[in-house]
Formats: C-alpha cells, sequence, structure tokens
C-alpha cells in the first residue's frame, strides 16, 4: 500500500532475463514494466534461446491484460512516453527478430536485418550481442 492505494507486484517469468516482474497501480491504470517493455530501444534478446521470446510474448500479454492506461517501459530514450502502445510496439519486435533470426545464417545477417526493420531504435550494441547470442 502507498498512500492508501495498492501497489501490486506481478510476477512475469522471462522477458529480457529470468525472473522480471512489473509494479501495478489499479487505482491509476499504471504499470511499471521493468525490463518487459521498452520503447524505441533495442531489446536485449541474448538470452531469448530456448522458448525466451515465446515467454516475453506471454509476459506481454499479461501486462496488457491489466488495461493500463500508462506504461512505464524500463528502457526508453530520455524523452519517451508512457503510451500503452509501447506493449504491442515490443511486441512486434519480437516477432521480427523470431522472423529474422529464422531467415538468416549468421550474427551480422540477423544485425543487419534488424536495423533495417529498426533503424532509429538506440543501441545497437545490444542488438549486436543479442545477434552473435543467438547465432552462436
Amino acid at each position: 500500500m502507498l498512500e492508501g492505494q495498492p501497489l501490486v507486484a506481478v510476477d512475469l517469468g522471462h522477458t529480457d532475463t529470468d525472473g522480471s516482474a512489473a509494479l501495478h497501480v489499479p487505482s491509476i491504470g499504471l504499470v511499471v514494466a521493468g525490463d518487459a517493455v521498452y520503447d524505441d530501444i533495442h531489446l536485449y534478446l541474448a538470452e531469448s534461446a530456448d522458448g525466451g521470446i515465446d515467454a516475453w510474448l506471454a509476459a506481454l500479454d499479461v501486462i496488457e491484460a491489466l488495461r493500463p492506461v500508462a506504461v512505464v517501459a524500463g528502457h526508453r530514450p530520455a524523452d519517451g512516453s508512457d503510451d500503452p502502445r509501447y506493449i504491442d510496439e515490443t511486441r512486434r519486435y519480437l516477432r521480427a527478430f523470431a522472423t529474422a533470426s529464422e531467415k538468416t545464417v549468421t550474427a551480422l545477417d540477423l544485425y543487419h536485418a534488424m536495423v533495417g526493420e529498426y533503424p532509429d531504435r538506440l543501441n545497437r550494441g545490444v542488438l549486436w550481442n543479442s545477434a552473435q547470442a543467438i547465432k552462436a
């Protein structure tokens, strides 16, 4: 409780790493999404092998089911917004990465495919690390 309002910890399981959680404030429709939602930053997917993307997608479904009016992304630019649309933006990125991973052979090919799809996202170093981990 904070000032008489419940704060609810939501176990999300695996998102960009194991043991992810979010904080839900039902009274104001807020979700502090932590590592589950990204806003215009390349996602950390180095730990996404063996079902990690599917687990992350399921975590996004949990967040979306809370019907938030505001979502604080754990990774975002300094001028990022709290728009709930970043739940779906994160979902689309995960699916694009999974598709690109299936269609490419090398880490460099995967990296270039994702930069082509998301040329304006920040933190390409994380994308490179993710591509290397997945294609190792």
